[in-house]
């Protein structure tokens, strides 16, 4: 399943009222990545990681979320062959492109928006990692928060992707 992530960098503190939101939103102090694809990238930044998932992690005991319920898996359907473990690619370059469902939309706009607003140097970063997509991590300048979207209802955003955005 993705991960799905919002960093806000050189924020010190976000707070944010999941009561205020259907699906699971859960930040951590530090930009703590547990996947590997931009571990590295990340571990040169400070600030705060906002980690988005389903709707049913809202009550979970534990930390780790995973938004596959926020995707629209119809965007570009394909058959997922479930890799044999001595594969060295995991699984990976099965599915390059992706659109949220229409009824998450909203919610992920305002978490971006709120982590521009705390971040003090007014950057971000919006990232995916995912085990089926590409194997090599990507990075894109995006700028805008509604450039970002004009690129996810045109052409669909790109898995194992790191956006930098500045602005709304």
């Amino acid at each position: 399943m993705p991960n799905i992530e919002i960093a806000s960098i050189n924020a010190k503190k976000i707070d944010i009222a999941q009561d205020s939101f259907e699906l699971t939103v859960r930040t951590g102090q530090g930009l703590e990545y547990d996947r590997w694809l931009f571990h590295e990238f990340l571990s040169k930044e400070d600030g705060i990681m906002i980690h988005i998932g389903n709707p049913e992690f809202k009550t979970a005991d534990h930390d780790s979320v995973f938004g596959g319920m926020l995707i629209d898996w119809d965007y570009e359907p394909t058959e997922i062959a479930i890799p044999d473990f001595e594969d060295p690619n995991n699984g990976a370059n099965q599915q390059f492109r992706f659109q949220f469902l229409p009824e998450f939309r909203d919610q992920i706009d305002q978490l971006l928006n709120i982590a521009l607003t705390n971040s003090p140097v007014g950057k971000i970063y919006f990232l995916t990692d995912y085990q089926f997509g590409p194997d090599e991590a990507n990075y894109e300048r995006t700028f805008l928060i509604s450039d970002l979207w004009e690129q996810h209802d045109s052409n669909g955003l790109s898995w194992n992707t790191l956006y930098e955005l500045y602005g709304k």
